[in-house]
């Protein structure tokens, strides 16, 4: 099966990135803000997304 990728509006897409700020919700990657339009209209991707890496399980 195929993977769901989500859109960048989506509340869940930033819950595993870095800049993801649990508090509001709000992105704290200023090149997010400066192109907001082009991730969410344009690219419909976020190229400044960093995934939280898990801690291993022992």
């Amino acid at each position: 099966m195929g993977e769901i990728i989500l859109h960048p509006c989506d509340k869940n897409y930033c819950e595993e990135c870095i800049y993801s700020n649990r508090d509001n919700g709000a992105c704290n990657n200023e090149k997010y803000f400066k192109n907001m339009y082009k991730v969410n209209c344009e690219w419909k991707f976020c190229p400044y997304k960093k995934i939280k890496r898990m801690e291993a399980e022992e």
